[in-house]
């Protein structure tokens, strides 16, 4: 849901505002995102990518969670959240944050809490994994 809210007119705008920047998007982004983005890459390709660019500026399509972590391995550059099409300025999924590593442990190790969905949900539950997989094999992520 994240990647569905930035707003293609607001980073055409801001792309205007600074001409050097480059667009950082995550393939889950709206196709007419990753058609202007430079590089479009999972979240971690993009913390890389903007370590070994050049450039000094980068507007930045994604959650903004990354932020923190790219301002901390390149301090000399600027990163901008690229603004969602909505009225607040946030561009962070609350789902993600009830994930833990504890969590996530706990649910390998004892294979719990079973989820139990009809045939139905489950494939359309998986059309959007199959997206993000068509997807990175397109941009050879």
């Amino acid at each position: 849901m994240v990647h569905e809210i930035f707003s293609l007119e607001k980073i055409t705008k801001l792309k205007i505002r600074h001409p050097k920047a480059k667009l950082l998007a995550h393939p889950e982004c709206e196709e007419p995102i990753l058609a202007i983005a430079d590089y479009i890459g999972s979240t971690t390709g993009i913390l890389k990518y903007s370590q070994q660019d050049d450039s000094q500026e980068y507007i930045v399509a994604t959650e903004a969670g990354i932020l923190h972590q790219m301002e901390k391995a390149s301090p000399h550059k600027t990163f901008i959240p690229a603004p969602p099409n909505n009225a607040c300025a946030c561009n962070d999924c609350p789902y993600m944050k009830l994930n833990t590593l504890e969590k996530l442990y706990l649910c390998l190790k004892y294979e719990i809490p079973e989820i139990v969905m009809d045939e139905e949900l489950r494939l359309a539950a998986k059309k959007p994994i199959d997206r993000m997989l068509e997807i990175s094999a397109k941009y050879g992520l």
